[in-house]
């Protein structure tokens, strides 16, 4: 019953994310399962980042397809976890992602838009992307 490529994404040797039956995304760690749920759910998701989001996001489609579900993978909170974080390096990574969001989405991350943007942790070029998206956000969801 080979159906793991079609069921999981590895993210790392022993580490995937995957759909259970009741539609709810988890990552699964060597014999344990972490449900992905609450945005401090997400840390354990966090080397998603270290790929190209196109990538990612039609892996974690084809499993949703694959299931049966209509359940797609939250990447807000995906991307919020790391803005949270305030670790430089992820708050790096999560902020290329931003653009991919739908504008509900990143509406959703304002609050931790402005906690970047009036960071001293986060890098200049961070900063300005934040205050970018919250100038976004502010005029309804048009920009680019």
């Amino acid at each position: 019953m080979d159906q793991s490529a079609s069921t999981e994404f590895e993210i790392d040797e022993g580490l995937s994310i995957a759909l259970t039956d009741v539609g709810a995304w988890i990552v699964k760690a060597d014999d344990r399962e972490f449900r992905l749920e609450e945005i401090n759910d997400f840390y354990r998701a966090w080397l998603l980042l270290e790929r190209p989001f196109s990538n990612v996001k039609a892996a974690l489609d084809q499993i949703a397809r694959n299931a049966n579900v209509a359940t797609p993978f939250p990447f807000a909170k995906l991307i919020g976890s790391a803005l949270k974080a305030q670790s430089g390096q992820w708050t790096d990574r999560a902020m290329v992602w931003v653009s991919f969001l739908a504008a509900t989405e990143k509406a959703s991350l304002k609050g931790l838009f402005s906690d970047v943007r009036d960071s001293k942790w986060a890098s200049q070029k961070t900063r300005q992307l934040a205050r970018k998206y919250m100038n976004e956000i502010e005029r309804g969801g048009q920009g680019g």
